[in-house]
């Protein structure tokens, strides 16, 4: 077959069902629990920050049920349509607001398929599909029916290859990413939480504290200011201004495409939450203490986030990305349904502040690694545009491969 047909998922895959339907029992370890917001912003798992369940609670989950390689993962309810490819064998339970499917490759190919999944044209169907209004869902049924354009197999893996070479580029650029946010955090807590500072065995200790170092409220140093109500009947696609909220805020990446837009600024909103490149953020709501860094310009700062303002950011950041103070912040957030962190309180934490002169050598040596880390995710942004760019064309067959 050379020509494009209309086909439904289920003529195409040897199985789609959903994650488990009762809650499992969580363990400190074991097999991961996926859940949506497992699902990172580069349709990705996120392993570092799952739930676990025993491992025989696994051994007793039905075989279509139990991930395998090349099956896609599809989240239906809530936060629908995010997809995720499974390329390595790997164990994993997962939520019911999670779809499987499995391809039966002798019909398409299964990352042909995962890219078709991402199309926008793919969107729209399953937006067209979900029920409900508070949490709006996707039912199995209905993604059953849903419909792909395929064209032949061998057609199918070169449009396959094509997308996945932009891909395996931003898998290069976040595993460096990764490697550089180590080393920074690792030299941030070699110096400051374990006190392993360059000349430490020659510092004279002064209650308990190294000589010079001072125990201080962040807000002394370090100042954080929140958001503006923008009003949502303002807003407008065309707009030009962009306004960051807390979706926009992942873990270390900032993501500045999924916003809403306005075309002037309120005359009441603070210069501040005009936000510049570089800026420092962090959640402040829902799944608090999120840190990352502004890539871009015309963005405006919405409530439930603040803005971290620092004369030392390199340290700033690495004090805000540190697990201790992830955890301390996650400590404070009130609220039973959803949690709310108050900058007040963030600032009235108490660290302890090394010397201006260790403060400044820690600038000098971390602050080309953050630039490096910025580049890096300017350059997957870039990347994931192309591929976005580029995938409806090759699916709809409008470029000849």
């Amino acid at each position: 077959m050379s020509k494009w047909e209309k086909v439904k998922l289920e003529e195409i895959c040897g199985c789609i069902t959903d994650g488990t339907h009762q809650a499992p029992p969580k363990t400190a370890d074991g097999i991961p629990f996926i859940t949506i917001s497992n699902i990172d912003a580069f349709n990705q798992i996120d392993f570092e920050n799952t739930m676990y369940v025993p491992f025989d609670y696994y051994d007793k989950v039905d075989d279509k049920r139990k991930v395998r390689r090349n099956d896609i993962l599809y989240s239906v309810v809530g936060s629908f349509g995010k997809a995720v490819f499974i390329q390595n064998d790997v164990q994993m339970v997962f939520q019911r607001h999670i779809a499987l499917l499995r391809p039966d490759e002798n019909k398409v190919v299964p990352r042909f398929l995962y890219y078709a999944m991402l199309s926008d044209k793919f969107y729209m169907q399953a937006d067209a599909v979900a029920i409900g209004a508070a949490q709006r869902t996707i039912t199995l049924s209905a993604l059953r029916r849903m419909q792909v354009n395929i064209t032949s197999i061998q057609l199918q893996r070169h449009i396959a290859s094509i997308l996945s070479a932009y891909d395996n580029l931003i898998d290069n650029y976040r595993r460096q990413i990764k490697l550089l946010e180590e080393a920074a955090q690792r030299l941030y807590k070699e110096w400051f939480v374990d006190l392993r500072f360059p000349g430490y065995e020659h510092t004279k200790i002064v209650d308990g504290v190294p000589e010079g170092w001072k125990k201080n409220s962040i807000d002394s140093t370090i100042e954080l200011l929140s958001g503006y109500a923008f009003k949502s009947s303002e807003f407008n696609n065309k707009g030009t201004y962009k306004i960051v909220t807390i979706k926009n805020v992942k873990d270390g990446q900032f993501d500045g495409d999924n916003v809403s837009r306005i075309i002037e600024i309120p005359p009441k909103m603070p210069k501040y939450c005009r936000l510049t490149d570089g800026d420092i953020l962090i959640s402040l709501t829902g799944n608090v203490g999120r840190v990352c860094i502004v890539q871009g310009e015309n963005y405006l700062l919405n409530q439930r986030v603040a803005k971290v303002k620092s004369d030392i950011p390199a340290y700033t950041y690495c004090l805000f990305r540190s697990k201790a103070m992830f955890n301390e912040m996650n400590n404070l957030a009130n609220g039973a349904a959803q949690q709310n962190l108050s900058p007040i309180r963030v600032g009235n934490i108490q660290i302890l502040f090394p010397t201006d002169i260790f403060i400044q050598k820690f600038e000098a040596m971390v602050r080309p690694i953050i630039s490096k880390i910025n580049l890096l995710n300017k350059e997957i942004n870039l990347l994931a545009q192309a591929r976005d760019r580029l995938l409806p064309k090759l699916m709809s067959g409008e470029i000849k491969v």
